[in-house]
């Protein structure tokens, strides 16, 4: 333990982070940039390749920041035994549903057997990945055990911290700023991970436990998740009164007490939201508990994208030439995973709609199995040739005024003509 901590605190620890994705590569380019070497490990051969060559394979993450990691330990999964060089191993992989209904933990298994023949004593290894409470005990505890060598929480350490990452622009707040949820698997544990979290973020909190620290991380996407859900409901009603929501929010959000504003929209996307609260639904059923809350949200929220295509439905003429704007899950970014323009599109698509899309970050998109290619540029002179323009993704880059100028009907799911009174505009 003594040799661990005190390479920790010279900052002569190498650092292994597996899985080069949102997560990954932001944590690798905040641990570089604190001063530890870092190790970084992707299945993906032509990421890899990508980063070698310092172009970055998320939007988020510019050439000058992606400059700071050193590319000679950069490697695919075929170099996984130099996790041995490694002090410290952080697992930041996808943590997927099966069939839309319990948690798949192929990804964090996988990756700990990749890895098991080349774990040494004098090792601390974090999982960073979202799991259901008590995985991290399960799945990697039960494994790292049965090795005669190794005594976790003796010679060999093991941690979960959940990654808190938010992709694009929404947040002025620096990674490193976000408190850093920490916990171990015992007292040293915690403590020696709490060391190597303290060089990276500025503030630490130290979980209770792992199955603590594990839930917390649901806890909070599962927030989100309810609360999107009754504001989306929220919309629903009040444009059945013939009101704005966004102007009932502003209102709202005066109070300095009891209210944080959510934004509507036309449903939700990404990994977290969409996914982390099943995790809590699963694990509450087995055992025997209910989550009212989190299946009356997401049904909510899969209900908005249902009104969002009705309301488009019955709002267009014979035309039904459509162009949607932006198939992003949320500003800013280049991941369309869940977003509720994929159905949307499909479903437009399917009711003989003529359906264009335009996003400044994504190329194309699989929808049915089949691709479908953004507009290289947004011509706004041309937007007067479809019967309908739609903002789903509401990117920071886009000329809304000359949208608003040159459209015959626009589709407003994001509140960008939140103050606007123009009979063109339809918010939904």
């Amino acid at each position: 333990m003594n040799q661990l901590l005190d390479r920790i605190n010279k900052k002569t620890a190498i650092v292994g982070v597996i899985g080069l994705g949102y997560v990954g590569l932001e944590l690798s380019l905040n641990i570089a940039n604190s001063k530890y070497k870092v190790f970084g490990f992707d299945k993906n051969i032509f990421k890899i390749r990508k980063l070698k060559k310092n172009i970055p394979t998320i939007n988020t993450v510019s050439k000058k920041r992606l400059s700071i990691l050193n590319k000679k330990y950069l490697f695919d999964i075929s170099d996984i035994s130099k996790i041995h060089e490694c002090d410290i191993i952080i697992i930041c992989v996808p943590t997927p549903l099966k069939n839309n209904m319990s948690p798949d933990m192929f990804y964090v298994q996988n990756s700990l057997n990749l890895i098991y023949n080349y774990l040494r004593t004098e090792q601390l290894i974090i999982l960073e990945s979202t799991v259901y409470p008590g995985a991290t005990r399960k799945i990697i505890y039960n494994k790292i055990s049965k090795k005669k060598n190794l005594k976790i929480g003796e010679n060999f350490f093991l941690s979960f911290s959940p990654e808190r990452i938010s992709p694009g622009k929404e947040y002025d707040i620096k990674y490193s700023n976000i408190t850093k949820v920490v916990s171990g698997f015992s007292i040293k544990c915690l403590k020696i991970a709490n060391a190597f979290y303290e060089k990276v973020f500025t503030y630490t909190y130290q979980a209770a436990s792992l199955e603590t620290a594990e839930f917390t991380k649901l806890f909070e996407n599962c927030y989100r998740s309810v609360n999107i859900g009754l504001v989306n409901q929220m919309k629903m009603i009040s444009d059945k009164l013939g009101l704005n929501i966004h102007e009932i929010i502003n209102a709202a959000k005066t109070k300095p007490f009891g209210f944080k504003p959510f934004a509507p929209g036309p449903g939700v996307g990404g990994h977290c939201i969409p996914i982390d609260p099943l995790f809590i639904s699963w694990i509450a059923k087995k055992n025997g508990e209910k989550s009212d809350f989190i299946d009356l949200s997401r049904n909510i929220n899969l209900k908005v994208t249902k009104w969002v295509i009705n309301k488009i439905i019955n709002h267009s003429e014979s035309k039904k030439k459509i162009l949607i704007i932006g198939v992003a899950y949320k500003k800013d970014i280049d991941d369309y995973r869940e977003s509720p323009a994929l159905n949307i599109i499909n479903v437009l698509k399917k009711k003989n709609f003529h359906v264009s899309y335009y996003d400044p970050y994504i190329d194309k998109i699989l929808i049915d199995k089949k691709l479908i290619f953004s507009l290289k540029k947004l011509n706004f002179k041309k937007l007067n040739d479809f019967d309908s323009v739609v903002i789903i993704t509401d990117h920071s880059n886009i000329r809304y005024d000359l949208i608003l100028k040159n459209s015959n009907r626009i589709f407003d799911t994001r509140g960008v003509y939140g103050k606007y009174k123009d009979s063109k505009i339809i918010h939904c």
